[in-house]
């Protein structure tokens, strides 16, 4: 007789050694949602993630295969737990493979390769193998150079992008160049690439198909809304804000109600919280003191236990020259492994030298909820933590964005977020999550364009370099942005029903599961209240 539930561990097992077999390093960090977070338990230093055409195509047929071999599976009678394990790993299957064969980034997007060989140097420099750095620097150069045949008629903007990456990845690899002599020839093939770029034939536009982009936005970030029903869901979150941000403005600063715009009233009352004082220890220290009381406040509260806290801490870092290339703000990073040992929070420096990084951080102690305790950091703690294993490597963007989100509404909902200024902020914060939203839609399907995109931006508070820079940013990950306002509404919704009475057993459960569909979750608290 088969067993039929070995059969999904061993279609898992065969399914996640393949792709980390191709995709080593991408699959080895957490900077592509659509990629599984799995290690090769023998690593092959040497060898780089595979993107010739060939491997994509077959890759994508072998993924083609296994989803029917699930489907095959689903009509059985398993357990609830079992029949999770399925669907986390069809939608896997599905998502990997229609990025592979369909969105195409490797094709597209430059930055793609860059971002790729960046980690990759940088997981092999935090190795305990002392070979591990000079076997991957020394084949960095023939992954470089198959990453440039690859492109083709990329977009102009991908192509500019690209080309403003290429400066901070040499930068990146000069540095390291001193103790890693092999990126000589990576260099060079840095210089073939970036010359690649130059000549390569490109395109106007970056959409994708009407009907790709909504399977994007409903199945690959787990929206499950189509785009009418999710400008909606934003529509109702701004108007929500702008009445909470109009409520709490007015009590402080009262003074001013007759002579200014609702918009101008709250960047008043935004004014008159003031800037913390950065210490002797800059930003790292400032941050890390404030993680410090949130995680005490999070333990008092029953939010999480203090093995974990012991067993996996996170630290603050300054964010290294390579990610500082392809992110705009704060970053949060766990290593792909069981039992987790610890995350890094890495952070802006330059607070004191712009005035808009000035107002960013404001809201620092939001930031640190979100990043760390109870957000990120605690929920990918608890994942890797998880005795299933199909349930520690798949991430949700809509889960693990709207679950960071609602964690800065738990420290509200438990009091450590509790004057007027916090108020002001978290709702700040909801609303900017919001027009980012809008500004993503508005983008992918082609009502915006990046000027518009910027212009929206800016009109909410942002400077205008950085509403640029985010602009374009976005059009390089398709409905990310939706991820926060929409998880957060999701989990917003499902507190309200199962989880005000029981706090600390709502967040226990929650975590247990991995990130699963809402609607699985929404059935598994239904039986444990």
């Amino acid at each position: 007789m088969i067993n039929y539930s070995s059969s999904v561990e061993t279609i898992g097992r065969s399914m996640l050694a393949a792709i980390a077999d191709t995709f080593p390093v991408a699959c080895a960090s957490d900077e592509f949602y659509y990629f599984p977070q799995v290690r090769l338990p023998e690593r092959q230093w040497s060898t780089w993630d595979n993107f010739s055409p060939e491997t994509v195509t077959e890759l994508a047929r072998r993924l083609s295969a296994w989803e029917d071999e699930l489907e095959g599976l689903s009509s059985y009678e398993f357990d609830f737990e079992v029949q999770i394990d399925i669907a986390i790993l069809q939608k896997l299957a599905r998502t990997l493979r229609e990025h592979l064969s369909e969105v195409r980034s490797w094709e597209s997007q430059p930055t793609f390769y860059l971002t790729l060989a960046c980690i990759g140097l940088a997981e092999a420099m935090e190795s305990e193998d002392p070979a591990a750095k000079h076997e991957r620097a020394g084949s960095l150069h023939t992954f470089l150079d198959q990453a440039g045949s690859n492109l083709n008629r990329i977009p102009i903007l991908f192509r500019d992008i690209g080309l403003e990456m290429v400066p901070d990845t040499r930068n990146y690899l000069v540095l390291l160049e001193e103790v890693l002599p092999e990126l000589k020839h990576a260099l060079a093939a840095l210089d073939r690439f970036e010359d690649t770029l130059r000549k390569v034939t490109t395109r106007e536009d970056f959409l994708l198909p009407g009907d790709l982009l909504e399977r994007v936005f409903r199945y690959h970030i787990n929206g499950n809304m189509d785009i009418p029903e999710i400008e909606q869901a934003l529509d109702h979150e701004i108007e929500a804000m702008q009445e909470i941000l109009n409520r709490e403005a007015k009590s402080l600063v009262p003074d001013k109600l007759k002579i200014q715009s609702s918009q101008q009233l709250w960047s008043e009352a935004l004014e008159t919280i003031p800037v913390p004082a950065i210490g002797k220890g800059g930003p790292v220290r400032l941050l890390q003191g404030e993680i410090n009381r949130q995680v005490k406040h999070c333990l008092a509260q029953g939010l999480v236990s203090h093995r974990l806290v012991a067993s996996c801490p996170v630290s603050v870092a300054s964010m290294p020259l390579f990610l500082s290339a392809i992110r705009a703000g704060s970053s949060y990073s766990i290593p792909p492994e069981h039992p987790p040992s610890g995350g890094r929070f890495y952070i802006l420096t330059n607070y004191a030298q712009d005035k808009s990084q000035q107002a960013y951080l404001r809201q620092y102690r939001m930031t640190c909820a979100h990043e760390t305790f109870p957000g990120h950091h605690l929920l990918d703690a608890s994942r890797w933590s998880l005795a299933r294993p199909l349930r520690r490597v798949v991430e949700q963007p809509i889960f693990y964005e709207g679950w960071a989100c609602f964690a800065e509404e738990l420290m509200r909902l438990t009091g450590y977020f509790s004057e007027p200024e916090d108020r002001l902020l978290l709702a700040r914060r909801r609303l900017l999550h919001a027009i980012r939203s809008k500004v993503d839609i508005g983008l992918q399907t082609g009502t915006m364009d990046v000027q518009d995109a910027a212009k929206s931006l800016e009109a909410n508070g942002i400077s205008t370099e950085r509403a640029m820079s985010l602009a374009r940013k976005y059009t390089l990950n398709p409905g990310y942005q939706l991820c926060y306002t929409l998880g957060l509404r999701q989990f917003l919704d499902i507190f309200a029903r199962y989880g005000h009475q029981n706090l600390p057993e709502f967040v226990k459960v929650v975590l247990g599961q991995g990130e699963i569909d809402f609607k699985d979750l929404e059935k598994i608290l239904q039986k444990s209240g």
